[in-house]
């Protein structure tokens, strides 16, 4: 193989508290004596718009903190966050950040060494993920954008897993062939959507994690307990 294509959460990254975003967000909120409308896993996807538009790593502290105070403004007005002080918004943005931004993520202690064996054997590295826009910043901050040629997401490119198309956008930056690559994800749509673009595929089922019922979709592919366990499939 001459390129390798991961899948972003779950895969490189998981959350600090084992609670994914909103969760975070909603108790949060709760803590704070505040109430919002139900969670709807679209407000990722629209409130993201705005920091793929404003945000940037290299923005000054002073520019962070303004833009921080926006994204709260919008992220509660998308939400219905009402209560007492809920239009302090400068008041809760640095709570916001460090639930929202990509600070609430750890990297899996495999996934740097398994990217920097890679990179050093010569092969071409790109992640694949249902993302909202903004995940480049995402990687950038969180010290993973210099192994990546290409960093490719549903929100920007309008097909998610498991269409072939999201995994043909990976194929056509990396202008290789698609059996000259092969993909690692989490999730059965990462299998079905890189086999139907002529990818090879893995399954990464970490160690702890319960292993998945066989399903067609799985029929002779890979299963790795690691990232570790990728190295020789490649």
């Amino acid at each position: 193989m001459r390129a390798v294509t991961f899948d972003f959460y779950e895969t490189l990254i998981h959350h600090r508290a084992g609670l994914g975003r909103s969760r975070s967000y909603l108790d949060y909120l709760a803590a704070a004596g505040l109430a919002s409308d139900p969670w709807e896993h679209q407000v990722h996807y629209d409130v993201f718009e705005y920091y793929a538009a404003a945000y940037s790593p290299v923005l000054s502290p002073a520019a962070k903190k303004s833009f921080w105070a926006e994204f709260t403004r919008r992220l509660f007005e998308r939400t219905g966050v009402r209560g007492p002080g809920s239009a302090d918004f400068a008041r809760h943005a640095d709570a916001i950040r460090d639930l929202m931004g990509p600070s609430c993520f750890a990297i899996f202690d495999d996934a740097f060494p398994v990217l920097e064996k890679l990179k050093a054997s010569g092969r071409r590295l790109a992640i694949v993920s249902d993302w909202q826009k903004g995940l480049a910043y995402f990687c950038e901050e969180l010290g993973l954008a210099p192994y990546f040629e290409a960093i490719i997401v549903s929100a920007e490119v309008g097909f998610q897993k498991p269409d072939p198309r999201i995994f043909e956008a990976a194929r056509a930056r990396l202008q290789l062939p698609a059996e000259e690559i092969l993909h690692v994800g989490d999730r059965v749509e990462d299998v079905e959507g890189a086999r139907a673009a002529g990818f090879a595929a893995a399954l990464l089922i970490r160690s702890g994690e319960p292993a998945l019922n066989v399903v067609p979709a799985l029929a002779g592919v890979p299963v790795v307990r690691n990232l570790l366990e990728l190295l020789p499939l490649v």
